[in-house]
């Protein structure tokens, strides 16, 4: 079983679910049908015939508690492949040249992208409080590459919350622009 798997590494950035699911799509056609997805970016693909597989993101982080919501995307034929940190693989065999779409309105996509947008702002202030806390209660007793590690760190991930804030705002942004048109 194991020789018809096939792992690929690519990455992809929250705000690029579109790429990501257009890069899949492109894998179906070649043969490769998404099983699962592991750590950092690693695909495994099962080797098979291409097929015509649209591949479908959404964000929920509830994981399959809402089985309502479940329910209704998989009465309309799509089937859930995987779910990482939140993110909902759905797929679905259609036509050659057709397109599926979990979404039927933008106000739906938006939704999903502000839920991805509050999953990254909740942990950063307790994560800032707690080393802070700990920096407090214990002063003095921390070696400096200790203190500039965290500090690294720290600056590190504001940079990542930014440019992804940023990037997820416009993709908000532009979806509201198409649905006054």
């Amino acid at each position: 079983m194991q020789e018809n798997l096939v792992t690929k590494f690519k990455w992809f950035w929250g705000w690029q679910d579109d790429k990501q699911e257009a890069w899949l799509e492109a894998m179906s056609r070649r043969g490769l049908h998404l099983k699962r997805i592991r750590a950092f970016g690693r695909y495994v693909f099962e080797l098979g015939e291409p097929k015509n597989f649209i591949y479908r993101l959404d964000f929920d982080q509830k994981s399959g508690q809402d089985s309502e919501y479940f329910n209704l995307i998989e009465e309309a034929g799509w089937v859930r492949i995987a779910q990482v940190l939140g993110w909902q693989y759905w797929r679905k065999e259609t036509a050659e040249g057709k397109s599926a779409e979990i979404f039927t309105d933008n106000e739906s996509k938006i939704r999903k992208y502000r839920r991805l947008l509050a999953s990254w702002m909740v942990p950063s202030p307790a994560i800032m409080v707690i080393v802070l806390g700990m920096f407090k209660r214990f002063p003095g007793r921390h070696p400096q590459w200790v203190i500039v590690l965290t500090i690294s760190i720290f600056a590190v991930w504001s940079v990542f919350l930014v440019v992804n804030f940023l990037k997820v705002t416009q993709r908000i942004n532009n979806l509201k622009r198409m649905r006054t048109l």
